[in-house]
Order: structure tokens, then sequence, then C-alpha cells
């Protein structure tokens, strides 16, 4: 990508043009903010590193001039005055509608920017020009005939347990689907719905769609599926029936839990106190829904009857960005923990964050990791049920790969990239005599281009090899296969470079850290954590296969010593 930085400080451009430009970004450093605002004139950059801090001038001003004139360009923001000042500069910003990708301390720069410029760069704002565009395409008419027509449909997003990525619940999304084809999310034509006085007949529809849809639901083995019921809806005796009739259609199949944003709790707390517990003795539970963004949420939880709060997802997109927000989010989960409520995070996208989320204990999460929204049919093919003990209990099938391909599906294979054919031999030889199924690469590029179409459950990465280093296989593999569980081994981690080696893996997503030579015990305890033992199948049998063959002569196994960087352990 193409940055510009505007930064008082000299030193900056030297210690970031350097680091940056492993990772294939060009900067362009300005110290003033006239240099800054007429280099935006002449050619727009791809993203801005803005310093908070700026002599006579300040960031915050910048920010104003930058949502007046540019207000498409994503900002890092940068500054050395403490995280609380960042969080508060990162929402002045949001609020005038540019996009923040991340706010960085300045200390904490070579560890958090790469992970920041790493992630896709979203369009500024959908909000309100866009979203209003797609609800003018749609009349109040429009909107009926679909409803009548089967235009109305549900989409299923998988609520899992984070520690196993087994299947739930579900949370139903309205869609609509137009004529065309083309599938509008809720956003595009609910509010139309609530100011049209359609939202009744929406959601009645969508509850029918919803039951004739159990057989298929039943394939999937849920627990219990969460609905969303407008705040027009709850104000009417009428959410009774819609209620009544889901409890009745899906009798059998799960449970079903009726989602009240906090905000519609506190707006309408007498109406909806009868309301709650009428749908509480029908068989439903409560969920408060966007836990966190209100104002009332104590009294909205000591006055109706919830069972499970769901936090919103905000907190978890700032967990790491913000440690304010992180200290907030574990708060609210040890709360939602001393009510003896079930916790449900939302917006959960990665590895890191579901981690931490399990760290705190958080029960179930919901989010892009696990799986976006999906039609019944598609969430019936890519989970599937196991039942022990007549508990029914189900998750994805074992395939990592982005680009599907049965790599993984035959057992649990891990894939060893390194150049050194003596260590590289050696290692595999310990793999296998554990009983996992191996594949060895001494060149990194095939090793990626295997992966694309099956994708491994563990890579073993060295990190200094010749024209495509370990840093670079870690970053790609991360986009090709984003379950795909990763160890970089490297002697610097011994050699006087351990911070920076450590730092650089974590950053780029590596789950753990290793020294060469590796010394098998720390290994195997790496291994194991990470992607479990090897099923009895692959432990009866298990083959090497490479690209390489092993060499006829003695390898001699790897000799360790104690030092070993697991995160996590």
């Amino acid at each position: 990508m193409r940055l510009i930085c505007l930064d008082d400080d000299p030193r900056i451009e030297a210690v970031l043009g350097r680091f940056l430009k492993r990772f294939g970004h060009g900067v362009d450093f300005h110290v003033s903010v006239s240099s800054f605002k007429a280099a935006l004139a002449s050619d727009l950059p791809d993203v801005v590193l803005l310093d908070l801090g700026l002599g006579r001038e300040n960031g915050i001003d910048v920010i104003h001039w930058l949502a007046e004139v540019h207000p498409r360009i994503p900002v890092v923001l940068l500054s050395g005055h403490g995280h609380d000042l960042l969080d508060t500069a990162r929402r002045v910003a949001r609020s005038t509608g540019i996009q923040v990708l991340g706010a960085v301390s300045k200390s904490r720069m070579v560890k958090e920017l790469p992970a920041i410029l790493g992630r896709r760069v979203t369009a500024t704002s959908r909000g309100p020009h866009q979203t209003l565009q797609a609800r003018d395409a749609i009349t109040r008419q429009d909107l009926e005939w679909q409803i009548r027509g089967g235009g109305i449909l549900p989409y299923f997003q998988p609520i899992v347990s984070p520690d196993n990525g087994r299947l739930k619940g579900v949370e139903v999304l309205a869609r609509l689907r137009l004529p065309s084809g083309q599938i509008l999310g809720a956003g595009e034509f609910i509010p139309l719905a609530e100011s049209s006085g359609l939202i009744y007949e929406v959601t009645e529809t969508l509850f029918e769609r919803l039951i004739e849809s159990t057989e298929t639901l039943e394939a999937s083995g849920l627990t219990f599926i969460s609905v969303n019921l407008s705040p027009l809806i709850l104000q009417q005796e009428r959410a009774l029936v819609l209620v009544r009739r889901l409890v009745d259609g899906l009798a059998g199949i799960c449970a079903v839990k009726i989602e009240m944003t906090e905000s519609a709790a506190s707006a309408y707390p007498d109406i909806l106190r009868s309301v709650a517990a009428q749908i509480h003795l029908m068989g439903a539970s409560l969920a408060i829904d966007d836990f966190g963004i209100g104002y009332s949420s104590m009294r909205a939880l000591a006055e109706l009857p919830f069972d499970t709060l769901k936090i919103d997802l905000s907190f978890v997109s700032e967990m790491f960005d913000s440690p304010k927000a992180l200290r907030l989010l574990r708060a609210m989960i040890a709360f939602g923990r001393t009510l003896e409520m079930q916790v449900v995070a939302e917006g959960v996208e990665t590895e890191a964050q579901s981690r931490l989320l399990i760290e705190a204990g958080v029960d179930l999460a919901q989010g892009y990791l696990f799986g976006k929204p999906m039609t019944a049919e598609d969430l019936a093919s890519t989970f599937s049920i196991s039942r022990v003990a007549g508990e029914s209990k189900c998750g994805p099938e074992p395939s990592v790969s982005a680009g599907g391909g049965d790599g993984v599906g035959a057992g649990r294979t891990v894939m060893v990239v390194d150049d050194d054919q003596r260590m590289l031999h050696a290692t595999a030889r310990l793999v296998t005599a554990w009983g996992y199924r191996c594949e060895t690469f001494t060149d990194a590029r095939t090793a990626l281009q295997v992966s694309e179409t099956a994708a491994p459950q563990l890579l073993i990465v060295d990190i200094y090899m010749p024209e495509l280093d370990g840093f670079e296989v870690i970053k790609r593999m991360r986009r090709i296969a984003p379950s795909t569980r990763i160890i970089a081994v490297s002697g610097d981690v011994v050699r006087g470079h351990h911070t920076n080696v450590l730092d650089m893996c974590l950053v780029l997503g590596s789950d753990a850290v290793l020294q060469k030579p590796i010394a098998p015990d720390r290994l195997r305890a790496a291994v194991e954590r990470l992607i479990g033992g090897p099923s009895p199948i692959e432990s009866s049998g298990a083959t090497v296969e490479s690209e390489c063959p092993p060499e006829p002569q003695r390898v001699e196994e790897p000799q360790g010593t104690d030092r070993a960087e697991v995160p996590g352990t």
C-alpha cells in the first residue's frame, strides 16, 4: 500500500521507513500540516498515518479537515500521549465518518502496525448515503408485493462454542430477494418496513419461512434459534401470537430465544415487562442484544427476565485497539457470568479475538470467523451432527482450506517447510512418529500453492529461507487458510534477536514460536496444544509425503535446549 505519514518528529521517518518497507508499503513522510495537505491535493494515498501531537496544530484539527476534504481515506492514529487520548481521538474520527483502521501508541508501533495495515480496508462508510439509495429503490408497494410473493427469506448466522467451533445455535436474519435475484440485507429494507407499517407482516412471513425449514434445520443439530423482534412489534399484543407460533412450530427441533436490544428494553419498560414475562412463560428465553451501547442496561437487566447477554460487536472489534475497550469487554463478560447469564460475543472475526474471549470466559461466539449468514441448506451442509450420550453436538466439517480440498479432512495433516533438508526430515520423522500425516517442502512457494487446494491443519515453517522467507509464508498462509495453526521456528530466537522475531511472528499470525534446533518435547507439546493428538486411524499408519524424499543415510534428530516460546502456555 501507499502510505502518507504526518508526524512532526523526524525520527519517526527513520523508524517506520525501514520497517514498513519490509512489508511492501511505500511511505511518504511530512512534518508539517501544510506540506501534508499539499501532498493530498496532488495524489491520494491508501492510508494516512496521523500523529495527534503536532506542535501548534494537532491531529484532531487534521481529522476534521480530512472529514471535510478527503472523507474516504482510512486513517491510523499515532500518539505518545497514552491510550485514553487515542481512544477518544478514534471516537472523534469515527463520529465524522472517517474510517479508523487502528490507534497505536508510538511505543508499540513496530509490533502493532503490521497487523493493522494487513486488515482489509473496507469502504469508508456504507452508512446514510448508500443505505438511503438502496431504500429509495424500494417503495412500500414493492415491499408489500415481495412479502406476498415469497421474497422474505431467513438467513442463519452460526453461534458456536469458541473453544471447539461446535454449532450451538443460530441467529435468524431477514433477507429480501428482489425479482432480479439480488438479495438485500435487513438494513436495506427493515427501516422501510417499520416506517410504512409493514414490520409485522415481514416478521410473520419470516417466521413462516423459518418453520418451513425445520426439516433442514434439524439436520444441523441446533439447540436454539435466536430471532429479533422490532420494538414496534414488542409494543403490540400481537407479538405474543408470533412468538407462540414460532415456539410451537419449532417444538422438538430446538429452543427459541427472543432478542431485544437494550435500547428497546430501556425505552418501553412498562410494556416490555408484561410481554417479556409472557414470552418466558411460553417456553422461549430472552437475550439482551447489543449490550454495552445503551444507557440503562442495569435497569433493563433488573426488571426483565433475560438469561442471555450478547456483547455488542463494537467492543470485540476494538479489543486490541483500545485497552479501555478490552477492560470493559472483560468486565461485561464477568458481569454476565456473575448474574449466571449465558454470555455471547458478537462480531468475532479473528483467531486472536476468539482466543482472548475464551480466556475471558465467554460462553458462545458468533461472527465471520465461524460463518457468515447463510441459507438453511448451506448451514446443514457446513455443520454435521454427532450424538454423544444422547446429546446433540455438531461442528464444521474438518476442512480449513479456503478453497476446499480434502487435505485436512483426510486426517490431522502437518506441513513442514524448511530449506534445510536435514532439519526438514528430522522434524518430519518426529511428527510422523507421533502419528500425524506429514507433508514436507523445501520450496515455500510450492507449499503455498498446495495449501490453496488442500490446506494443512498445522504449518511448521522456518523463518529464514531464500527467496520467500517465513514471515511472508505466515502472512500468505493467513490469507489462504485462516484456520491453519502455525508454528514458526528460528535460530534467532536464541541468537540475540528473540524479541524481534517473536513479536514479528505473532503480529503476522503465528500461534507459536520455537527455537532451532527444535527440542522434540517442546515441539510435541506445541503441536498437541494447537491441533490435539492424532486420531487412532492416523496413528496406525501415518505416512510422510514429500516433494524431496528423505536421503537413505541417517538423519540426526535435532537436539534442543529448554528455551522455547509458545504463546498461551
